[in-house]
């Protein structure tokens, strides 16, 4: 589900500078609750991505 969902997300290459504003998004947590970045406005925000289970990662 996550794959699909960050290659729907992610679909057109994006580069980011230091400094830029990261681009809207919408992603899957691990207790399978969709959190949105503008949800955390205002907060620093730590996004952290691992392989699922018996992946290759």
């Amino acid at each position: 589900m996550f794959a699909a969902t960050i290659n729907t997300v992610f679909s057109e290459k994006i580069t980011l500078n230091e400094g830029d504003a990261a681009p809207q998004f919408t992603l899957e947590n691990q207790d399978g609750v969709f959190e949105e970045l503008t949800d955390y406005i205002g907060q620093r925000v730590v996004v952290y991505f691992f392989p699922m289970a018996d992946t290759p990662g």
